[in-house]
């Protein structure tokens, strides 16, 4: 039983920003498509929406028919290199890039086309998540051990889901909060779809992220990155529209 609890825990490692980051994401990102695009991924998913299925893609890791799919959720920038592609380390924006260009081209069934629509919305939310864009050194911060409010984790695992989750906001609760204030131009400045310029922002950020003094996180790293990690989540939302605009328009 206990390697079976150490199993399921490893597994969760390398997920993106927990469910409640995603579809914040998602949500942010389904309020600023525009009238086409809305309509055109409205054909493929009725009733549901960009939050909803902005976890697919980690829910399907447990699936071992999808086990090729595990390096697709995170890229490598080497310290003091650009991106140099997946030959570095994920296929995070090589895989976005070609499903892109899958969705854009009209050229899948009802199904698949749904299935890569799930995988570029979980996809560009990894990519804003710092430590999604991983130094090439340490497993994307998964082999960093600290405590977390005295509990035993990752500095990954804080990032993607342990310093939301402290928030205790439902995720529609969360996209607004951070939206508020936001101007029409605000918006404008935030819609867009370069992704080699939001890895790049990513890979910028760990400095801070991994300021974690003697590895005893509580509240105080939380107050020092918690504008950080809203950043990163509300750019997420926007940078996705602008990709799905320009996908479908």
């Amino acid at each position: 039983m206990r390697q079976f609890i150490i199993l399921m825990l490893s597994a969760t490692l390398v997920f993106g920003w927990g469910k409640t980051g995603h579809r914040v994401i998602g949500i942010i990102a389904e309020e600023n498509l525009s009238p086409k695009a809305k309509e055109q991924i409205s054909l493929f998913l009725g009733h549901s929406d960009l939050a909803r299925i902005a976890n697919w893609a980690d829910d399907i890791k447990s699936d071992s028919t999808w086990d090729h799919s595990h390096d697709w959720h995170y890229c490598t920038i080497i310290e003091g290199k650009g991106y140099e592609g997946p030959e570095a380390g994920g296929r995070a924006v090589q895989k976005l890039n070609e499903f892109s260009k899958m969705l854009k081209g009209g050229i899948l069934g009802k199904k698949d086309h749904i299935d890569v629509l799930r995988f570029v919305v979980h996809i560009v939310g990894d990519l804003h998540q710092p430590l999604h864009v991983g130094n090439g050194t340490d497993r994307g911060g998964n082999s960093v051990d600290v405590t977390w409010f005295r509990e035993e984790t990752n500095l990954h695992r804080v990032w993607d889901s342990q310093m939301i989750d402290n928030m205790q906001y439902s995720y529609t609760e969360y996209a607004q909060q951070i939206q508020l204030g936001m101007t029409p131009e605000q918006k404008t400045i935030l819609m867009d779809p370069n992704v080699v310029g939001f890895i790049n922002e990513s890979r910028s950020l760990h400095e801070q992220v991994y300021d974690i003094g003697n590895g005893n996180l509580s509240w105080k790293y939380i107050y020092k990155n918690r504008e950080l990690m809203e950043d990163r989540l509300l750019k997420g939302g926007f940078h996705l529209a602008a990709i799905l605009n320009n996908i479908y328009d």
